[in-house]
């Protein structure tokens, strides 16, 4: 049994549901946008049992290096002409074009504000190196992509102090729940080339080393500065290499899309063959009968925005899939991905169980009293006329065992599933399942 949350925070050891929000709250926001009524949005959460929200902070979209604050800044389509998949176009009009202009701050003190009125606990974290930059003007891309590699933990640390000041300026503070200076920090590793450096085991472990020790230093600043606040270590999977985690954190927030795979298992997984023919993508046996004639080309993706070169391989190919889904064919690709699904049920139940006793070794091993969360899960990136998921019972039922398996091992958190903002059917459509998950992990 895996303690809730350290003894010396009690006020926030109460469990977690948490909403998935990204990056939307500041970026989604124009009328015609699912975040245009932020009020709205936050009441809405209580309604469907979540306590808590997991947002980027806009750790570096607030002030500048130097410390001072940045304003109104742009903010772009991820993907010109190709933001389809659903947390890339939050539009509820589609007369409405993507893009903003906003002062990231402001809605950071505003979303605050109405936590504090509605009495939800906030989790702030970044994605600017996996996703957040593909939102923003070309020169913050090259402004932090500049940042050599070494220092960039820090310079997130020192950009997290200024924003948790300015919060505690304002008497906002008692809303955090916990604070992480990199989501997925693992996958930084490979995206910095990091893989890449030493020529031996012993150098290739140096480096390792390295990489958790600039992580270890940022959290120690940022918890002898906020002493009163937790900090957290925010992972892709509970399988890590050990010798990436720093020892020093107070949560363990790791992910589990343990029933991702059906995508990859019905259509997706040849797209990611190094040697896949877009070009003849219409021909291919598994993916060829879902595709729309004639196709977009995958040239166009990769260069509908000049960041792309930044981005891993696998996401321009994912919305190049999605963006030639033919329309006719979703409800034959949605019956097999329902059916894969009911199939397979037992062996993505087994992959809960196995995440969960990979997260139990380590922390006996490593940190037996840190709080443990999981703050992603089952699947994303569904398209965006996709019902099968929310419509399908085995799937809620999967969701169901997975509460029901963190409730019962004392995780102090945990979101039902990844979709589960005001941009996703679930939240409109489906309340009731949503609160059905909630109320599951909340029993005790």
């Amino acid at each position: 049994m895996i303690q809730q949350a350290p003894t010396d925070h009690s006020p926030l050891a109460e469990p977690m549901t948490i909403s998935f929000w990204l990056w939307n709250y500041f970026y989604a926001i124009k009328d015609g946008e699912y975040f245009h009524d932020l009020a709205s949005c936050v009441a809405g959460l209580a309604v469907r049992g979540f306590n808590t929200v997991r947002v980027d902070a806009g750790t570096g979209l607030c002030h500048t290096a130097a410390g001072e604050r940045r304003g109104v800044i742009e903010m772009h389509e991820p993907f010109p002409g190709f933001s389809t998949l659903r947390q890339m176009d939050p539009r509820t009009d589609p007369r409405t074009q993507g893009g903003c202009q906003v002062d990231v701050l402001e809605k950071v003190i505003e979303l605050f504000t109405l936590a504090q009125r509605f009495d939800i606990r906030v989790i702030l974290s970044s994605w600017f190196y996996l996703h957040t930059f593909w939102f923003v003007d070309d020169e913050l891309v090259e402004e932090f992509f500049g940042v050599p590699v070494a220092e960039r933990f820090r310079r997130f640390a020192v950009d997290t102090d200024r924003l948790l000041a300015e919060l505690k300026a304002r008497g906002l503070q008692g809303q955090i729940a916990f604070v992480e200076i990199q989501n997925e920090f693992d996958g930084l590793f490979y995206l910095w080339g990091l893989d890449k450096l030493g020529t031996n085991d012993e150098e290739k472990r140096q480096v390792l080393d390295e990489f958790r020790r600039w992580h270890e230093e940022a959290l120690a600043f940022l918890q002898a500065r906020h002493p009163d606040l937790l900090f957290a270590i925010d992972t892709c999977h509970s399988g890590i290499d050990r010798a990436m985690l720093p020892r020093n954190a107070e949560v363990w927030n790791y992910h589990m899309y343990y029933a991702w795979g059906v995508y990859t298992d019905v259509f997706e997984s040849p797209v990611y063959d190094p040697d896949f023919d877009f070009a003849q993508a219409n021909a291919h046996p598994v993916v060829g009968p879902f595709l729309r004639r004639p196709l977009l080309p995958i040239e166009d993706v990769r260069a509908c925005r000049k960041y792309l070169p930044y981005v891993g391989f696998d996401w321009p190919t994912r919305v190049w899939l999605f963006n030639n889904l033919d329309a006719q064919a979703l409800p034959e690709l949605e019956h097999r991905l329902a059916d894969r699904l009911v199939c397979d049920l037992d062996m993505y139940k087994q992959r809960i169980d196995t995440a969960i006793q990979h997260a139990a070794d380590t922390c006996a091993a490593l940190f037996p009293q840190i709080a443990l969360v999981v703050g992603e899960g089952t699947t994303y990136c569904a398209h965006p006329d996709m019902r099968w998921e929310e419509e399908s019972a085995a799937y809620w039922e999967l969701v169901d065992y997975a509460t029901r398996r963190f409730r019962d091992e004392g995780y102090w958190g945990c979101v039902p599933r990844t979709n589960s903002g005001p941009e996703d059917p679930s939240w409109r459509e489906y309340p009731e399942r949503l609160r059905a998950a909630t109320a599951r992990f909340l029993e005790r």
